[in-house]
């Protein structure tokens, strides 16, 4: 009995080392898997910093952009009073001249009228 308990003793301990090197060789391939992982959760960590600096970066130019947009509008709301405004002076110019060279020709209408009383016999 000893002999066979040998043989059986032997047997599992091959098996058991059998398992343990099958064991050892998950553990190798689940070490590298998780290397695999850590440096491709590293490189998604990277490259969502870099994300978050681009749309940082982003959001100021779009700031920046927003900021003259409403400075050239307003710009462009001043210019448009302004021209209005001197349009209107315009306007009100050109009345005042018809006014005036209405005035002129009704004067320039009296004096020939005047001459023509002095000169006519």
């Amino acid at each position: 009995m000893q002999v066979q308990d040998m043989a059986t003793l032997q047997a599992e301990l091959a098996q058991a080392q059998q398992e343990k090197a099958r064991q050892k060789e998950k553990i190798a391939v689940y070490e590298e898997q998780r290397q695999q992982l850590h440096w491709e959760l590293r490189k998604l960590q990277v490259s969502q910093e870099q994300s978050k600096q681009e749309a940082h970066s982003f959001q100021e130019r779009l700031q920046e952009l927003s900021s003259r947009a409403q400075h050239w509008q307003q710009l462009q709301e001043d210019s448009e009073r302004a021209l209005a405004m001197r349009e209107e002076e315009l306007v009100l110019c050109k009345v005042e001249l018809a006014f005036l060279k209405e005035e002129l020709s009704k004067a320039m209408e009296q004096v020939q009228d005047r001459n023509r009383q002095h000169h006519s016999p």
